[in-house]
């Protein structure tokens, strides 16, 4: 596999790029024309496409979030250390102290940090976050699979490519595959990692919108693909690493969903109007009420009735 080193230009050709920092690869204006990742078609599909573009960069009124996420703090910091990423460049360690306070997040000095850190995007760890990062990395190290060489591909690699409607499209997998074909993402969730637990997280993250596109775009860019497996680890003790592999027909329907979401993006984008849940309709509208609902309230009422006579 080759890889093009990013020079911190405007990305004009198709390609599969290192070097690329995670806020960099966010960036609106990172390729000539405006790029769309799998987060913007999971925020259309799993809401709405004003949702997603309030949260886009994209989008010129788009504020940074300051109280960052712990989980996305976590996550990022988890990535970089199984990466080997030099841990400075995108995150960094909350200090014991500062000009002699211990932290108190309603300090003024703790707040000018913490702009600080957001300004210059970094990922703030903490002690908290540190352990547990710790807890995760040993369970992953001993996982059989990840010590059978499943992690040991080329890391945070971005494809980059373009459709042919104008618009670049990007993905970032944890890992590319040396020669397999086997992709493996690497996703931090609460316990337990319970099969019921993951089918439920897998839909309502969007998980097989982004393993459709990662594999959309290595089809794209010349990369063999045989499987793609979601390498699942929990986020507090006892740390439990559970492998999934996601099934082709899911996979395709998750790229079925990708497409409806590209165009909806584009039609957006072109047109500059990103509709709300419910925006184009001039009246209102029945709502159902779900069927497990209805089913126990009608067997609820025939309960009581067969009891009565």
């Amino acid at each position: 596999m080759q890889s093009i080193p990013w020079d911190g230009k405007t990305i004009i050709e198709p390609g599969i790029y290192r070097g690329i920092p995670l806020t960099d690869y966010h960036r609106f204006d990172l390729c000539s024309e405006v790029s769309v990742s799998s987060t913007m078609l999971r925020g259309i599909i799993g809401e709405s496409p004003r949702h997603a573009w309030e949260k886009s960069r994209l989008n010129p009124d788009h504020v940074d979030d300051e109280e960052q996420s712990e989980a996305m703090a976590l996550g990022r910091f988890l990535h970089a250390a199984v990466a080997a990423e030099p841990f400075e460049s995108d995150c960094v360690f909350r200090p014991a102290t500062i000009a002699g306070h211990p932290y108190n997040g309603n300090r003024k000095e703790w707040r000018e940090w913490k702009a600080e850190q957001i300004r210059n995007r970094k990922t703030i760890i903490t002690p908290e976050m540190a352990s547990h990062a710790k807890g995760m990395i040993v369970a992953l190290g001993s996982f059989p699979l990840v010590q059978a060489g499943m992690l040991g591909g080329a890391p945070e690699r971005s494809l980059i490519w373009k459709d042919d409607r104008g618009f670049w499209k990007k993905a970032r997998p944890d890992e590319i595959p040396n020669a397999s074909g086997d992709y493996a993402e690497i996703k931090t969730t609460h316990p337990p990692v319970l099969y019921r637990n993951l089918q439920r997280t897998m839909a309502d993250r969007g998980y097989y919108q982004q393993a459709a596109m990662v594999i959309e775009g290595a089809r794209a860019l010349g990369l063999p693909v045989q499987s793609f497996t979601v390498l699942f680890v929990e986020n507090r003790p006892p740390y439990c690493v559970r492998a999934c592999t996601l099934k082709d027909e899911d996979i395709a329907r998750g790229d079925q969903l990708n497409q409806l979401a590209y165009s909806m993006f584009w039609q957006c984008y072109q047109g500059g109007v990103w509709p709300g849940p419910g925006d184009d309709r001039a009246d209102a509208e029945y709502i159902d009420a779900p069927d497990w609902w209805r089913k126990s309230v009608d067997d609820r009422v025939k309960f009581f009735l067969r009891e009565a006579a």
